[in-house]
């Protein structure tokens, strides 16, 4: 049976696994997470704009590298969040 989704789906969801288990412990900047995403975003103009076809080895990692630099900057802008959150509510409690 064929499996259920595509290379590049399982790939950013292999992504999305890795980068939640790996955050905690070692995460990389938002300029390189972010970095990651060009990647896919490339081989899907390339794929939309002329005759090329990436295989699904291709479609896999960039795939990966695509749902982890998306998880991570996802992850990394609620911390932004909650930091300006944060400092904003005790400007509110200081007198």
């Amino acid at each position: 049976t064929p499996f259920p989704i595509c290379a590049r789906c399982t790939g950013e969801l292999a992504g999305i696994l890795a980068a939640a288990v790996t955050y905690w412990l070692i995460h990389p900047s938002a300029a390189v997470t972010a970095a990651l995403l060009v990647p896919m975003v490339a081989d899907g103009i390339a794929q939309l704009c002329t005759p090329y076809e990436s295989g699904n080895y291709r479609r896999l990692v960039t795939g990966l590298l695509f749902g982890y630099g998306l998880t991570v900057l996802l992850l990394t802008s609620l911390g932004w969040a909650y930091q300006w959150g944060f400092g904003f509510g005790k400007t509110l409690l200081d007198p």
